[in-house]
């Protein structure tokens, strides 16, 4: 079950990236209120110097064309008035000293002095401030002829009114909007993190259960969570093969381990019972060294795969003879294959060359012709065929079996796996295992070449260039053919093929093959 602790963490999760949403849409919005902000109050600054620039101008222009003191005159007695925008006018003699002085009624608390103070500099720009007003004035001046200096000023409240209307319509929307922004983020990230969720859960549930039979859904996912989904189920599918399979090794592992060890004890206590006969513990110690090898033999195959897995097996390569390697192995297996009325016929040149680890390739074969034996029917035979294709040597090992399910074609290489029709027989599943890992150390490849009856199709697990197309299958190649004198230097005549339909047989059979690197003249 998914814990109150574990929720309470996903929830604080939804609310921090709510909260960052929201805090960035804030900060947007107060950067996009700051730019509105001074763009409006740089607008309408622009249209006070402008209106203060029209009236001085005008006023000068007039004094171009009449003389100032008549100007000042027609000023003074209302010929010129005070019209539309509120504004001041000031005229100072040369001492700055105020000659005419126009204001509306409410700013006298602007001009304490009457400006007397002020700058007669036509370039400068004029700011007055009162105690009692939040508004200032602007002013300007320019020289009327060489004696008079005029001053023109605008009220500033008119703009502080309009940018306090842009500050307060804003702040209306964007406290709704961040509220609203805040919903949505915490909806879309609770909808944005229920995969993960799941995949929380599911993790808890496993750690708590040990049941790895959970699984995500992965239809509700969309996106790049869909595509987290399904390596995440793929995973547990793979973690729970894998501890089967471990449970069924360990289990076949006790038990194969169980035997030797009851009759290594068995051994030692009839010896040690019986009367002190030197000849009688002689005998206990060799029985009991007999069964000591066959555990270390156990042992040192599972340390072998896991070397082999993990890339750190050492190969003592060698110029080696693949056909003198494998008659051996075939001589070998054949007295346990007479048991049962079992035939192993090697077909092939006579010489065939490859650059391997003698010892370690002894084994994949060895691996490849236990299992054609202990799967293959009473009285039938198993052809083991040499032969090289584009330079590179190959073998194959083709027996008359049940063959292979479809539904364990695709797994017969994984480690530890044991297909359900092979519960039966003593093995532990990872004979295909080390032959698939050594073969690849070499830099060659292994393979299920299908058969009518079997699994069609490239089988997946296997290595690179396995498959009907990577090499000869049944009667496709005329140097692999089985019928007498098919090919230069073979060494045997016929021998019925795996699923050809010559003779009789029980079943499909299975054939693998094993390709190697072609053996370069360094090497050699």
């Amino acid at each position: 079950m998914f814990s109150g602790k574990n929720r309470a963490g996903i929830r604080r999760i939804n609310y921090r990236i709510a909260a960052l949403f929201s805090g960035l849409f804030a900060l947007t919005s107060l950067l996009l209120l700051g730019g509105v902000y001074f763009t409006v109050r740089g607008s309408l600054r622009e249209k006070e110097l402008e209106f203060i620039r029209h009236k001085l101008l005008g006023y000068w222009a007039v004094t171009q064309t009449r003389d100032v003191e008549e100007v000042l005159a027609g000023l003074e007695s209302g010929a010129v008035g005070l019209e539309g925008t509120p504004f001041f006018l000031r005229v100072s003699d040369e001492d700055n000293a105020t000659v005419l002085f126009i204001y509306p009624q409410g700013w006298r608390d602007f001009f304490p002095d009457n400006l007397e103070g002020a700058p007669r500099n036509p370039d400068a720009l004029l700011t007055l401030h009162s105690p009692n007003r939040k508004y200032s004035l602007t002013a300007a001046g320019i020289p009327l002829g060489d004696e008079y200096f005029l001053q023109v000023g605008v009220s500033t409240e008119q703009s502080r009114k309009a940018l306090s209307l842009v500050v307060r319509n804003f702040s209306l929307l964007l406290l709704p909007l961040m509220l609203l922004s805040a919903m949505v983020g915490a909806f879309l990230t609770a909808r944005t993190l229920s995969p993960i969720q799941k995949l929380a859960a599911a993790a808890v549930s496993i750690v708590d259960t040990g049941n790895l039979n959970e699984r995500i859904d992965a239809v509700r996912a969309r996106d790049e969570l869909r595509d987290l989904v399904g390596p995440f189920n793929r995973m547990i599918e793979h973690i729970e093969t894998v501890v089967k399979g471990m449970k069924g090794t360990l289990d076949s592992v006790a038990h194969d381990l169980r035997t030797p060890l009851t009759r290594f004890r068995g051994l030692a206590e009839l010896a040690l019972r019986g009367p002190e006969d030197g000849r009688r513990c002689r005998e206990a110690l060799q029985d009991g060294l007999e069964e000591a090898d066959r555990i270390l033999t156990l042992l040192n195959a599972v340390m072998d795969l896991s070397e082999a897995e993990s890339g750190t097996l050492r190969l003592e390569m060698a110029d080696t003879d693949l056909v003198e390697l494998t008659r051996k192995l075939v001589d070998m297996y054949a007295f346990v294959a007479e048991e049962r009325g079992v035939r192993i016929r090697l077909q092939g040149p006579e010489t065939l060359r490859a650059f391997v680890d003698p010892g370690r390739f002894r084994r994949v074969v060895g691996n490849l012709l236990d299992n054609a034996v202990k799967y293959s029917p009473d009285g039938e035979e198993i052809l083991v065929l040499l032969s090289t294709r584009d330079g590179r040597p190959r073998l194959e090992v083709r027996d008359r079996g049940p063959g292979i399910p479809a539904e364990d074609a695709s797994r017969i290489w994984d480690r530890l796996y044991r297909g359900a029709g092979s519960k039966s027989k003593p093995g532990l599943g990872i004979g295909l295992s080390i032959a698939r890992a050594i073969t690849e150390a070499h830099g060659g490849s292994i393979g299920l070449i299908p058969v009518p009856g079997s699994s069609p199709g490239p089988v997946p697990g296997s290595s690179p260039g396995s498959g009907p197309d990577s090499g000869p299958v049944q009667g496709s190649d005329s140097s692999l053919d089985p019928r007498p004198g098919s090919g230069p230097g073979l060494m045997s005549g016929s021998v019925p093929v795996s699923g050809s339909g010559s003779g009789p047989g029980p079943g499909p059979g299975a054939c693998f093959f094993i390709e190697l690197p072609a053996p370069s003249i360094t090497k050699l």
